[in-house]
């Protein structure tokens, strides 16, 4: 079974395609129809910044089935541009309503990633909103760089007795992205999706910036505020050098604009 054609723009660079929160889901219920393994990608403008120097993670993003905006700085990064994409999808923001809707329509969803107390939590919290939601299962891998062989062996076997049909992958950007890119024919699960710091969120461990943070593009801001010493390279870099780029493109974009006009 052969899904249509999904709209999409280029930023940067990169691809990203033009769909809402239920038009992703809408998606994911046909490539489970398939039967056949789909990677689904969020970006931001950090995961944009790292693409210009990882060659690897550009690689994922090109074969991804799905590559969402993950962040306001790329929906008005690309209107600055003249490239619509309709509006940001947070990994948090999907993953609540994928469960909502897999709840309801008796979707599995296996969770790999994090601590197995995070874990614990987030399977505790998962299920207190969404009584019904079936969870295949939760693995906590080991926290290294790149897992090995043997690691993966352990992963494919524990999702092949699991058999779910939706799997979020917690592993941090780049690795979960690369992971599920190289690894996507030996998970044999319809959807794997890398969803970032959703899993701290989701259990309740890390609280999330309010919504007036979130509608005004600063999440990021509260994100840094929370976890300086974290992520204050990810956020001063990783904004300075996209922005950097996007200066460029808007500056490009501006003289086309006016040579053709006049």
């Amino acid at each position: 079974m052969k899904t249509t054609a999904i709209p999409a723009a280029t930023l940067l660079g990169i691809r990203f395609h033009c769909v809402t929160m239920v038009q992703v889901y809408e998606r994911i219920c046909e490539f489970l129809r398939t039967k056949i393994p789909h990677q689904v990608c969020l970006s931001n403008a950090y995961t944009v910044s790292v693409c210009w120097k990882d060659a690897e993670l550009r690689a994922s993003l090109d074969q991804a089935d799905l590559v969402l905006a993950d962040g306001m700085s790329i929906v008005w990064g690309g209107r600055l541009i003249g490239v619509n994409i309709p509006c940001r999808i947070a990994g948090p923001d999907l993953a609540e309503y994928i469960c909502e809707q897999a709840a309801r329509a008796g979707h599995r969803i296996f969770f790999l990633g994090s601590t197995p107390e995070n874990l614990a939590q987030l399977n505790r919290e998962v299920l207190r909103r969404w009584p019904n939601l079936q969870i295949a299962g939760l693995y906590s891998p080991p926290m290294c760089d790149k897992l090995s062989a043997e690691d993966n062996a352990i992963v494919f076997n524990i999702l092949e007795a699991a058999k779910p049909d939706i799997l979020f992958v917690g592993m941090s950007m780049p690795k979960q992205e690369k992971w599920i890119a190289s690894n996507r024919t030996h998970l044999k699960v319809p959807v794997a999706i890398g969803i970032g710091a959703a899993f701290d969120f989701l259990s309740g461990r890390v609280k999330r910036a309010p919504k007036a943070f979130q509608m005004a593009g600063m999440e990021w801001l509260y994100r840094l505020w929370c976890e300086p010493r974290r992520l204050w390279k990810r956020y001063f870099l990783g904004n300075f050098i996209f922005l950097s780029h996007l200066g460029v493109a808007w500056l490009r974009f501006t003289f086309l604009k006016r040579h053709t006009s006049s």
